[in-house]
C-alpha cells in the first residue's frame, strides 16, 4: 500500500501542466493597437506620473535614475563587441538597460534629450551586422531592447525611425529565431533559462510590432507561448529554481515582463500565470537571502542579493506585501522598480512569514533565527540532484552565517569561458566538484 502510495506522489508529482493556446490566426484577436502598450498603457504611466509627487521613495528613485541618465548623455553608443569570442550579451543587456532608463524617463518627463539618447543607441545597434544568434540570449536581450523601445518611444520617431526598429527587430531578431521554433530544438526545447529568456524576448518584439508585422507576430507569439511552458513546468511545486538564485533572478525577470506585456498588450496571459508555483515562487529569493544580505549560491551563483522588480510585479499579482518589502530595500533602483513600484510593502514579521522553509523538488532548505537581526544564524542546506541546468557536485552543501559573518561559504560559479565549463571537463574544475564544497567527498 505504501508502495503505491508513493509511487501515486511521484506519478502526480512528474505531471506536466499543458495548458491550451488558441490558433495563431486568434492570438491577437484582443491586441490594444495604441503604443505604449508593453508592461504600461498610456493611463498607467500617466497614473505613475501623478504618484511621483505623492510618494517619497518613488521620488527618490526617479532622482536617482535621472542623474544614471544624466551620465548617460556623455557615454558613446554600444559597440559590437564580443570579448570573450562567443558573447555579445554584456553589449545587449547595456543596450536593454538603457533603453529602459532613457524611454522611461521619455514618458514620465517627454524631455527630448532622453529620445535623442535611445535613438543613438537603437541607431547603432540596428547597424550591427547581427545579433549572434549563435548564443541566442544576447538576440534575445537585443529584441527585448528594441521592443521597448519601438512601444515605449513611439511617439518620439519618425516613420523612417520606427521602420528601422522595426526591420532591425525583423531580421535580427525573428528571422533567426524562428530557425529554433520551426526545428523545436536548443532553446525552444529547453527547461531551463534559456527558454524563458528566449521566448520573453522574441515574445516582447511580436507584441511590440503586432499592428504592422501581424503574420510575423502571431507566429512567434504561437511558437512563444507553447514554449515557455516547458520552462514553466519547473516552477512547481513551490517555485525553487534548480539553476540557483542567481538563474532565479534571470530566468524569473523575463519570463515576468512577457507575461505583464501579454497582460497589457492583450488582456490576457492565457493563464501562464496559473502554472502551479508560480504563486509561490517570489518567496525564494526572500528564504535565499540571509540576514546579512547574502544568498545562498548554489549552482552557479553569485553569493550578492537577489533583487528583481518582478517582485513587485508578484506582490500585487498574488497579494504578497512581503515580496514589494524586500525589493523596496533597493537603493539603486531598476527602471522597472520605477514602473511597478508598490507601496503596499509589509516587513515578513507582521506579514507572519515562518522563519524557515524547505523547497521541494529542487530540495532547498533555509533555517534562520530571524528576518530582522543582521547578527541572526542562518543556515542553507541542499540536496536533490546535481546533474540541474548549472548544478555543481553539491549534494549534502550547506553556508552558514552567524554573527554578522558568513562562516561556511559557497565559491558559487567559477569563469564559464574554461575550456569544456559547459562541456566534459565540467568535473576537473575544484569550484563545481565535491572537493570546492561543504559536503562529504568520496573517493576524490
Amino acid at each position: 500500500g505504501l508502495l503505491a502510495i508513493n509511487l501515486l506522489a511521484l506519478s502526480l508529482f512528474a505531471a506536466e501542466t499543458k495548458l491550451p493556446i488558441p490558433p495563431a490566426g486568434e492570438i491577437l484577436s484582443t491586441l490594444r493597437r495604441e503604443h505604449p502598450r508593453l508592461l504600461a498603457t498610456k493611463e498607467d504611466f500617466a497614473l505613475l506620473k501623478r504618484n511621483l509627487t505623492k510618494k517619497p521613495q518613488l521620488k527618490l528613485w526617479h532622482s536617482r535614475l535621472r542623474e544614471d541618465a544624466t551620465k548617460l548623455l556623455a557615454q558613446p553608443p554600444s559597440k559590437y563587441e564580443i570579448p570573450d569570442g562567443i558573447r555579445l550579451l554584456s553589449t545587449s543587456r547595456r543596450v536593454l538597460e538603457r533603453v529602459q532608463t532613457l524611454g522611461l524617463l521619455w514618458q514620465l518627463e517627454g524631455d527630448r534629450r532622453w529620445a535623442d539618447r535611445a535613438w543613438a543607441e537603437l541607431d547603432a545597434a540596428a547597424h550591427f551586422k547581427d545579433w549572434n544568434p549563435r548564443h541566442f540570449l544576447d538576440t534575445a536581450e537585443m529584441t527585448h531592447a528594441f521592443a521597448i523601445g519601438y512601444d515605449w518611444l513611439y511617439e518620439a520617431w519618425t516613420d523612417a525611425q520606427r521602420e528601422e526598429l522595426r526591420n532591425a527587430i525583423v531580421q535580427l531578431g525573428f528571422t533567426p529565431g524562428l530557425v529554433v521554433y520551426e526545428k523545436n530544438n536548443w532553446w525552444a526545447a529547453a527547461r531551463h533559462n534559456w527558454n524563458q529568456v528566449c521566448n520573453g524576448g522574441l515574445g516582447m518584439g511580436a507584441l511590440a510590432l503586432a499592428e504592422v508585422e501581424p503574420e510575423l507576430a502571431k507566429r512567434i507569439l504561437h511558437y512563444g507561448l507553447n514554449s515557455i511552458q516547458i520552462a514553466m513546468n519547473e516552477f512547481a511545486p513551490d517555485g525553487a529554481c534548480i539553476e540557483g538564485p542567481g538563474y532565479w533572478g534571470y530566468a524569473t525577470t523575463y519570463n515576468f515582463v512577457f507575461l505583464a506585456s501579454l497582460q497589457s498588450a492583450l488582456s490576457t496571459d492565457f493563464k501562464l500565470s496559473t502554472f502551479e508555483g508560480v504563486d509561490q515562487t517570489g518567496w525564494f529569493p526572500l528564504y535565499m537571502t540571509s540576514p546579512i544580505g547574502e544568498t545562498f549560491n548554489y549552482a552557479d551563483s553569485g553569493s550578492g542579493r537577489i533583487r528583481g522588480a518582478q517582485l513587485f510585479w508578484l506582490a500585487q499579482r498574488f497579494q504578497q506585501p512581503a515580496l514589494a518589502w524586500f525589493e523596496g530595500q533597493n537603493e539603486r533602483p531598476h527602471p522597472l522598480d520605477i514602473l511597478w513600484f508598490n507601496s503596499g510593502q509589509t516587513d515578513p514579521v507582521k506579514a507572519g512569514t515562518p522563519l524557515d522553509k524547505y523547497f521541494r523538488g529542487s530540495e532547498v532548505v533555509t533555517l534562520r533565527g530571524s528576518w530582522t537581526d543582521p547578527n541572526a544564524t542562518f543556515i542553507g542546506f541542499k540536496a536533490g540532484r546535481n546533474n540541474a541546468n548549472h548544478g555543481h557536485l553539491d549534494i549534502g552543501n550547506f553556508v552558514l552565517d552567524a554573527l554578522g559573518e558568513r562562516w561556511a561559504m559557497d565559491f558559487g560559479h567559477d569563469d564559464y569561458n574554461l575550456p569544456g565549463y559547459f562541456g566534459k571537463q565540467r568535473w576537473d574544475y575544484y569550484r563545481l566538484r565535491a572537493e570546492g564544497h561543504n559536503t562529504l567527498v568520496v573517493n576524490p
